[in-house]
């Protein structure tokens, strides 16, 4: 039988718990894991009006095109391929909303997956995102895609969505010359 004082319940939370889990059968430690694995699966979305607040920004949503995934194992010439093709669509859509040249500006990837998609890791798409921030320079939005300029490109979830491929909108928002100390 395990004994924890008070004191060391106070200054180790959760640890009673933990001793008590270790202390139970086989059976009832799985039915836990089970249970948690359920609230790992849920989906949360991308609250984008928090996160921007009254900042300038732009919003690129890239056509339906399939998107490079981490995990795939594909051959390098398709993976060029679509890196070309993901590319030149951000360089054209940014042209066409006509982003301004920005010295420092922050870009979010909104991934926005199939309607039956389980269980989902945005960050699975940075290559895409690289691909298509390597877009925005090409369209002149940034001199240089290095770490001053660009000051991170974040994942996010969007909103489940019927069609054949993953979706991905690019949100860049700049953070103009005032935060250059940061």
């Amino acid at each position: 039988m395990f004994r924890i004082s008070a004191k060391e319940a106070a200054r180790y939370p959760g640890l009673r718990a933990r001793l008590d889990a270790a202390r139970s059968p086989k059976q009832k430690l799985a039915k836990a894991r089970s249970r948690s694995t359920a609230s790992a699966t849920a989906y949360v979305e991308w609250d984008s009006g928090r996160e921007i607040g009254a900042a300038r920004h732009w919003v690129l949503d890239l056509p339906d095109t399939e998107l490079i995934n981490a995990n795939d194992r594909g051959h390098w010439s398709r993976r060029q391929r679509l890196t070309a093709s993901i590319r030149e669509a951000t360089a054209v859509l940014a042209r066409q909303q006509r982003v301004p040249r920005l010295t420092r500006a922050r870009v979010v990837y909104v991934v926005q997956p199939k309607a039956r998609t389980r269980v989902f890791d945005p960050s699975n798409w940075a290559l895409s995102a690289k691909a298509a921030v390597d877009g925005l320079q090409d369209a002149g939005v940034f001199e240089d895609d290095n770490a001053a300029v660009v000051t991170g490109v974040d994942p996010r979830a969007g909103r489940r969505q019927d069609g054949a491929h993953i979706r991905m909108s690019l949100v860049i928002i700049d953070q103009g010359e005032e935060n250059a100390g940061v």
